[in-house]
């Protein structure tokens, strides 16, 4: 059953608990990417939405808009008025190949109207056969 601790606050906090149980989010992650509630998801409900559910539900909703699409934190982490932290972060710096790869292909992409709609993509190599062509 859900606590004080797993509603939303005045329309716009997650609940500590949300906030601290990483476990907790990727469960209702998958309970939103596949539409069934949290106590179906957890073998304790018959796939109808209880009060409890709605309420995880809408935490999570709430939650997932405090988070930043770019780099993944909350503000709040770093608002010191809130508990937070300027330096709760450092950078670090990663490459990906994948990434490379594309973004090395996208420079062959021809501007204007000929490039318009142009995605580049990645498929295993052992998709392709000698010629270069997709193996069926």
């Amino acid at each position: 059953m859900a606590g004080t601790a797993d509603q939303p606050r005045d329309g716009q906090r997650a609940g500590k608990r949300l906030i601290a149980d990483e476990h907790l989010r990727a469960e209702l992650e998958l309970c939103d990417r596949y539409r069934i509630p949290h106590s179906y998801f957890v073998g304790a409900g018959d796939g109808r939405w209880s009060e409890a559910d709605r309420v995880k539900a809408l935490a999570f909703e709430v939650y997932r808009r405090s988070v930043c699409e770019q780099c993944g934190t909350r503000a709040a982490e770093w608002d010191e008025q809130q508990d937070g932290d300027r330096f709760a972060y450092v950078t670090t710096t990663v490459r990906c190949v994948g990434c490379e790869l594309i973004a090395t292909e996208q420079q062959t992409v021809p501007e204007g109207p000929e490039g318009y709609g142009v995605r580049i993509g990645l498929i295993p190599r052992a998709a392709w056969n000698a010629q270069g062509t997709r193996n069926r």
